[in-house]
């Protein structure tokens, strides 16, 4: 393992304005201003603040709240310019009405930066952390939280597998927040503090050569395998100890969930055969093991595409070892397949595949919108034409092909070189690739290219909240019948305050910010909104990102509405620092 630079002097490679992530808001919380649980009241004045993690730049972002009984709109809030990490914006209710339950929406909307090549938007050097972390990532695998139903949408899962030293990321599971930044139950580390192995002063028994590969079924749980103790465990929430579900499946590697409920299987990638689990809702295998492959080769890798067709990653000899191939199987039929019975088989001269990430496109029942990823590591680190991550095209065709989009080396700072064995991949909600390589101790964010000029994602927040008792406006949800612009909150302010303003029908709106002198600093809004509740987010910037003085400033709403009424306001607002 190569020592790098320091987390905190290179965490990230990103050129603002230039280089996106598709960006989206997840790890979306409700609480009361302060933190605590939300409990339901604004007539106190304190409002419901809604807390989320973009993990990249927005250009706009709009929070809306529903109501859970009727699915309607009740209040818009906005803000521009938002930068990777958390963000939070505060409903003070209006619109609401006691007894009833609400939830929220945000939507995030970023310019497209390119509609042709794959391009690495975060880089982070996992070494050399001090004093907490020493030497860096040792990880076998990856993978993402991208159920919206589940509290933990968004986060980024890893496994670690290296117990020799306390100074490192330490053997257990380790969690980081879709910005890329530690999310770790253990101070300053992106440890799940539960999951900790015996050998690191923790409590959990891993065994040998644990743990390999993260994967996620659709309810957000988590497996893990040791490769070499022969079992898989699972974990069923964050805060849950790990539990053996499988035990004698000889050097397990890769794990695929498929289905739900009684539906639920696991394939797994178990020296030279593939197993399918049929685990259903149970909490162990309570049916033998079914071999869905024998294949007579290394199989470090399994995934299930929307055909039904099994694709794996092969290896002829050890680490290095050349060459290797990417296989797609017809499971429906007799089992279990043997190498002969591949619907195609792409070799890799050169390389050998490692790990897969598959994206499932708008349709779960057909594989012909699907796009596969997958890992390879060359048999040397010169070889330029092969390590990095690929994708295959016309996959289901008799004819594939398979192109690389992405290599290491492309990016400033990194060691490039050659890729690890266990260099894994999983794809976000939103489609950009979380590449571990921990050859380097790297990890990389990577976004697909897109067409159009920008692209808009809308996310649901996990939590339902119920008003109790009256409101902080009176009007029980009913339709406003007049313009309104409200006094910033908070007021005075540092570094953010927000603007609310209500509509009594739908219409074209502009929100700008003033300094004393009456010279225009800031263009907060400018657009259609409906009638109702609304709110803008200023930070206390200028239109292009610089940082204004200490002191007071004038806001000013202009409203035309659809029926022909026309309103202007403006009001004061302190910014002390």
């Amino acid at each position: 393992m190569n020592k790098l630079v320091s987390l905190f002097a290179a965490a990230l490679l990103i050129v603002t304005g230039t280089l996106f992530a598709d960006v989206f808001a997840s790890r979306i919380r409700v609480t009361n201003p302060d933190g605590s649980a939300f409990d339901g009241k604004f007539s106190d004045g304190t409002g419901m603040k809604v807390t989320y993690i973009l993990n990249d730049t927005a250009t706009a972002v709009e929070m809306k709240v529903y109501n859970a009984a009727t699915n309607s709109q009740v209040a818009t809030l906005s803000a521009s310019n938002q930068s990777r990490g958390e963000h939070s914006l505060t409903w003070d209710g209006t619109g609401s009405a006691g007894g009833q339950r609400y939830y929220v929406r945000i939507q995030t909307t970023q310019p497209v930066w390119s509609a042709e090549i794959y391009k690495a938007v975060y880089f982070q050097n996992t070494s050399d952390v001090p004093p907490s972390i020493a030497r860096g990532i040792y990880t076998r695998g990856v993978d993402v939280n991208n159920n919206m139903d589940s509290p933990g949408f968004g986060y980024w899962y890893a496994s670690c597998s290296d117990p020799t030293s306390n100074d490192g990321y330490k053997q257990g599971t380790l969690r980081y927040n879709p910005d890329g930044s530690f999310a770790g139950t253990e101070a300053n580390h992106p440890m799940l503090t539960q999951t900790l192995g015996i050998d690191n002063g923790g409590t959990y028994n891993w065994g040998s050569l644990s743990p390999w590969t993260t994967a996620l079924d659709s309810k957000g749980r988590i497996y893990q395998v040791s490769n070499g103790s022969n079992f898989i465990t699972r974990m069923d929430n964050d805060s849950a100890v790990p539990k053996i579900i499988i035990r004698n499946v000889l050097s397990p590697r890769g794990v695929y969930a498929v289905g739900s409920g009684a539906d639920l299987k696991l394939y797994i990638a178990a020296d030279t055969v593939v197993w399918r689990a049929n685990i259903g809702t149970s909490d162990t295998l309570t049916t033998p093991l079914e071999m869905v492959a024998s294949l007579g080769a290394y199989v470090r890798d399994v995934i299930i595409d929307d055909a039904g067709f099994m694709l794996v990653a092969l290896r002829t000899g050890a680490a290095g070892t050349v060459p290797g191939y990417i296989e797609r199987y017809d499971i429906t039929g007799a089992l279990p397949k043997k190498r002969t019975d591949a619907a195609f088989s792409l070799s890799h001269t050169t390389g050998q595949p490692v790990c897969f990430a598959l994206n499932h496109g708008p349709d779960r029942n057909s594989a012909a919108d699907d796009t596969i990823y997958y890992s390879i590591r060359g048999a040397n680190g010169s070889d330029t034409n092969n390590i990095g991550i690929h994708q295959i095209v016309n996959a289901e065709s008799a004819f594939p092909e398979a192109k690389r989009i992405f290599k290491s080396g492309d990016v400033p700072g990194s060691l490039g070189g050659n890729n690890n064995a266990n260099a894994d991949i999983a794809l976000d909600w939103a489609g950009n690739i979380i590449w571990f390589e921990n050859a380097n101790e790297e990890i990389f964010m990577v976004a697909p290219p897109r067409a159009g000029s920008s692209v808009t994602r809308v996310t649901k927040g996990y939590d339902t909240v119920t008003v109790s008792g009256s409101t902080s406006v009176g009007n029980d949800g009913m339709s406003p019948d007049a313009f309104a612009l409200h006094q910033n909150y908070p007021n005075p302010f540092n570094p953010s305050t927000q603007i609310a303003f209500t509509l009594p029908a739908n219409g074209t709106v502009t929100v700008e910010v003033f300094d004393i002198l009456g010279n225009r600093v800031a263009e907060l809004f400018r657009g259609a909104a409906a009638q109702g509740y609304h709110a803008v987010q200023w930070n206390a910037l200028r239109d292009g990102g610089a940082k204004v003085s200490s002191g007071m400033y004038l806001y000013r709403i202009t409203a035309q509405l659809n029926d022909g009424r026309a309103f202007t306001d403006a009001k004061r607002m302190l910014l002390l620092k």
